[in-house]
């Protein structure tokens, strides 16, 4: 856990002296193709926002997002993703692959959603080590119609 406070603290350190920002000319319905955005605004310290089609920042919202912390969007590339795919640490996605994952889809190693899929899967069809759900396949299952090696 230190490690990661003291990689998230370079990386901060490391986008403040990097500010920079380019947004496309050309825009499709007054969004920019490309917007990219990155950096702090200094002295507040705020995140800078990358919108438009394709967009790349510290937050990212974009039909094509790649956030360093936050994106929202269509298709999804953050630690902290919200949108309809996404490949996240922790997900809110119609489809989500990530480590916490809450989608209709969800392949994640805590996954919540219809059809959920990982170490802990709780949905109406689940899949896992341990499967919660109305379906549920895993070695350790709850639910009404279960696949497992040991149920409850």
């Amino acid at each position: 856990m230190t490690f990661l406070l003291e990689f998230y603290r370079h990386l901060c350190k490391a986008l403040e002296c990097l500010p920079y920002e380019y947004k496309s000319q050309k825009k499709f319905l007054g969004i920019p193709l490309l917007s990219i955005n990155l950096g702090f605004d200094n002295p507040e310290g705020v995140m800078r926002h990358a919108r438009g089609i394709v967009s790349i920042g510290n937050k990212a919202t974009g039909v094509f997002a790649l956030g360093i912390f936050v994106a929202r969007g269509v298709v999804i590339l953050a630690p902290l993703a919200l949108g309809i795919a996404s490949v996240s640490m922790v997900s809110f996605a119609l489809i989500s692959v990530s480590v916490i994952g809450i989608g209709l889809v969800s392949v994640s190693v805590f996954a919540f959603g219809y059809l959920a899929v990982g170490i802990i899967a709780i949905g109406y069809k689940s899949i896992g080590i341990l499967a919660f759900g109305k379906d549920a396949v895993g070695i350790i299952a709850i639910g009404q119609k279960v696949r497992s090696f040991f149920s409850i």
